[in-house]
């Protein structure tokens, strides 16, 4: 068996439980505080670095919560759809601009919006879009699923428009 664990890891022959409380605060919080709060953190590293802060968008959030919503219902983690569309049809889809420049970034099994945004600036890749400095607006989504692998499922979708 294998299980992706916090961080990403797989563990083969074991299970592996990693328990995250969340505080009292984090537990009354929606899908949409959840979201908000990923906006705002990683705004705040964009912010250390001289970036401009990203604006919510509407389509790039509707592109990402529908991504993140897919992952954790139907049990995957992926850039790709199951269907095969890409980040980029995904946004295109969602009424973005096509002609614009854009990123992704997914995660899994991270329980707080500190967590994700943490994971994710620990990760080259995934700290390049978020400072990049082109950047200008973001959509973020998040998805729950306690019967999915991961459970907790997030997207961060950009552009420079």
């Amino acid at each position: 068996m294998q299980r992706r664990v916090r961080g990403g890891l797989a563990v083969a022959g074991l299970l592996t439980a990693m328990i995250s409380f969340a505080s009292p605060a984090q537990a009354a919080m929606s899908p949409q505080d959840f979201r908000s709060e990923v906006v705002s953190r990683t705004n705040a590293e964009r912010a250390k670095v001289g970036c401009p802060a990203l604006n919510r968008n509407g389509s790039l959030d509707n592109a990402a919560q529908g991504h993140a919503a897919d992952m954790a219902n139907r049990n995957y983690f992926s850039h790709n759809s199951l269907d095969g569309r890409t980040p980029w049809d995904r946004i295109a889809q969602a009424g973005y601009p096509s002609n614009s420049g854009r990123g992704e970034n997914i995660a899994a099994s991270q329980t707080t919006p500190a967590s994700v945004v943490s994971t994710w600036m620990n990760s080259a890749g995934h700290r390049a879009n978020i400072l990049n400095c082109s950047f200008r607006s973001i959509g973020v989504g998040y998805g729950y699923n306690s019967n999915a692998t991961w459970d907790h499922y997030w997207v961060q979708d950009f552009g420079t428009v």
